[in-house]
């Protein structure tokens, strides 16, 4: 028994001297890697994972998911293309002729002259923006048309206003004239013959232009150049109207409204037809079924399905009334009266307004311009070195004393010139209606473009040679022989002419009445 409690005993110290050497061991590895691992609490044992040999180190991460492909862009709202009338004017007016013609005054023009050439490239641009709106929109109502007219009617009055600023220059005052009389070329746009109208304006400005050319054309032939570039802008602004704006600016009688494009809806993507509306509720009385049913129940009425119709006015129809198809839309009738007849939309005052008046002499030009219902304009103290200038004057009388070198008369109405002599010649270029008096004596009398006209002549003045283009109804009267002064003998000058190829040549006469 003794032997069994001493084996016992033995058992239990060894267990004993086991335990503690193991809970040295874990002191030391405890104060080792105190990191390494954590304590369990109810064994007091380090964990045996982190207190091991480093774990190996863990497996990467799977790679990332390749990016996704980057969305398709979205569609921007389409930009609306130019209309072609707009196209056409920015390449064949603007880029083609205006551009260059800049380009051309800024290399060698003085800077009053840069300055009002640049207002002039400014009406372009203005134009070019109206041509737009016009090409966009519905025709508005005349205040509207009015009020899109305003930056015009503005550019042009200070172009006209450049010239009596710049009187001082005396070197390019020919130059800033040529460029002045071009100014109201715009007003084409108010205008029911555009093409023609440029050509009246060309045809002005050809005056000074001409001056110009034939001063420079030995001394600078950039001045020439600068002419000639000008009017071939003229030349291709009428080209362009004659084939989009033949009687007048054109709108667009499918376009939105101006208040719409002026508030930027023509930037915005096309609007998309709209849905179609809602089919009509069933009347009370309608079959049950509705739908198709419905619309063929509405069918076999007979007779009956047409005693909801009215009888349509002759005013509705829109083919006895180019009004309504210019339009698209009939207006409801209001009563069962007759109504009114459309009313003519009023014509808008001219872009260029009313000029001032002039009566002076420049140098050796005597320069009397937009004179109106004057009885007695005299010119005295002339020269022979001088010429008389009248220039856009209405039923207005002007009479030059004296013997000068040359009168012109052109773009006026109803005007009266008593003349004493001419050395060269004198011309008259559309002026309807004027009268003509020569006291003295003049080689020649140039008439072109003009209708109806009287020429009076003098004893002293029966060699005169008279040239017409263009003209009709103009009457000469000759003194007659014998007489007292102030008889005179009217005689009109010949219109109709006839034409006959003879050997190869074409050969002109004179047209006879008899009778």
């Amino acid at each position: 028994m003794s032997g069994g409690l001493h084996s016992l005993a033995t058992i239990i110290k060894r267990l004993e001297a086991a335990t503690s050497r193991l809970e040295e061991i874990a002191e030391v590895n405890s104060a080792n890697a105190p990191r390494l691992g954590s304590t369990d609490s109810s064994s007091g044992y380090a964990s045996v994972v982190p207190i091991a040999a480093s774990p190996a180190p863990a497996p990467p991460p799977p790679p990332p998911p390749p990016p996704a492909p980057p969305a398709p862009p979205v569609a921007a709202p389409g930009v609306p293309e130019d209309p072609k009338s707009v196209t056409a004017f920015n390449e064949t007016v603007i880029d083609a002729k205006v551009k260059p013609f800049v380009d051309l005054t800024k290399s060698f023009a003085s800077q009053p002259v840069i300055d009002i050439v640049n207002l002039i490239e400014k009406q372009f641009q203005d134009l070019r923006s109206l041509i737009h709106l016009s090409a966009t929109c519905q025709q508005p109502d005349q205040k509207t048309i009015e009020s899109l007219l305003t930056p015009l009617q503005a550019g042009i009055e200070v172009i006209m206003r450049a010239k009596e600023t710049n009187r001082k220059e005396r070197d390019w005052f020919g130059h800033i004239t040529f460029l002045t009389e071009v100014g109201p070329h715009v007003g084409w746009v108010v205008s029911p013959k555009p093409g023609p109208y440029i050509g009246d304006i060309k045809e002005s400005a050809a005056y000074y232009g001409n001056k110009i050319m034939q001063e420079y054309k030995s001394k600078d032939v950039k001045h020439v150049e600068w002419v000639k570039a000008f009017l071939a802008v003229l030349d291709e602004s009428k080209k362009y109207v004659m084939q989009y704006h033949t009687t007048g600016l054109t709108w667009n009688p499918k376009g939105i409204t101006v208040e719409a494009f002026q508030s930027g809806a023509s930037a915005a993507a096309p609007i998309p037809p709209p849905p179609p509306p809602p089919p009509p509720s069933a009347a009370p009385t309608s079959p049950a079924g509705g739908g198709a049913a419905a619309v063929f129940a509405q069918i076999n009425r007979g007779e009956d399905v047409t005693k909801g119709l009215r009888k349509v006015d002759k005013s509705e129809m829109t083919h006895k009334n180019p009004a309504l198809r210019a339009g698209s839309v009939v207006p409801a009738s209001s009563s069962s009266t007759v109504p009114k007849k459309p009313i003519k939309p009023t014509k808008p005052q001219a872009l260029a307004g009313k000029k001032p008046a002039k009566f002076v002499l420049e140098g050796n030009k005597w320069i009397i311009e937009y004179q109106e219902n004057e009885p007695s304009l005299v010119v005295e103290e002339t020269s022979l070195n001088q010429s008389i200038n009248i220039y856009s004057c209405k039923n207005s009388t002007i009479v030059i004393k004296g013997k000068v070198n040359a009168v012109t008369l052109a773009n006026c109405q109803g005007t009266a010139v008593l003349v004493e002599s001419v050395v060269s010649a004198i011309s008259v270029t559309r002026a309807p209606s004027f009268v003509l008096q020569i006291t003295g004596a003049a080689p020649m009398i140039q008439i072109d473009t003009t209708d109806s006209g009287q020429i009076y002549l003098s004893k002293n003045s029966l060699s005169v040679e008279i040239t017409t283009a263009k003209c009709s109804s103009i009457n000469v009267s000759l003194p007659v022989e014998g007489e007292e002064e102030g008889v005179f003998e009217e005689q009109a000058v010949p219109e109709m002419l006839r034409t006959a190829v003879k050997d190869g040549k074409l050969v002109t006469n004179i047209v006879e009445h008899v009778g």
